[in-house]
């Protein structure tokens, strides 16, 4: 039997609530089916609370490929274009504090990233952008993971939620490889 709990605010909490109570038989499923159907519901009705099965946090689809997105339209995890510097005397100078950026890549998704996909956190999202500033770095992180592995390899089976997010964070990331993949079968 699956163990269900939520995490927010009073009213995001029961908003989740019930919204779950409306999928059938919910905790006699296995957690892989129930996982992909919770996911479902978080995109569909916009629930803001955590929700957790297992103790396992089921992320939302639709708010991590949407923060996708604008990193790829962006080009950079952080919204400044360049690093601002700041003159510390006449010759030398420092950049600005990561506090003075605003970051594309949302807390939410920084949070699957550190939690699901095979990275520490870098002491917080700044410490993690300045690891992973583009683009590009973020598309070899989803190749070779701070443990070696792509990604998708490293998210145990049934993590399915997990697993379709980053599945289509690759097709948005390789879209080139993704057509001659589908191409090919």
């Amino acid at each position: 039997m699956l163990k269900i709990s939520y995490r927010g605010h009073k009213k995001e909490k029961e908003t989740a609530k019930e919204a779950l109570s409306r999928i059938p038989n919910l905790t006699q499923m296995k957690e892989p089916e129930a996982r992909l159907k919770i996911q479902d519901v978080i995109d569909e009705h916009n629930l803001k609370a955590a929700i957790l099965v297992n103790g396992n946090t089921v992320w939302s689809r639709k708010r991590i490929l949407r923060n996708t997105d604008q990193i790829i339209k962006h080009g950079t995890l952080y919204g400044e274009k360049r690093v601002r510097w700041i003159p510390l005397g006449s010759m030398l100078y420092m950049p600005a504090t990561p506090a003075d950026f605003k970051p594309v890549l949302s807390k939410y998704f920084y949070g699957f990233l550190t939690s699901c996909c095979g990275s520490i956190a870098h002491y917080n999202i700044h410490g993690w952008i300045h690891h992973y500033p583009t683009v590009d770095y973020l598309k070899k992180f989803f190749q070779r993971n701070e443990f070696g592995k792509p990604v998708r390899d490293w998210i145990p089976g049934w993590y399915t939620d997990a697993k379709r997010i980053v599945e289509e964070i690759e097709q948005k990331l390789f879209p080139f490889q993704t057509f001659l993949k589908n191409k090919n079968n």
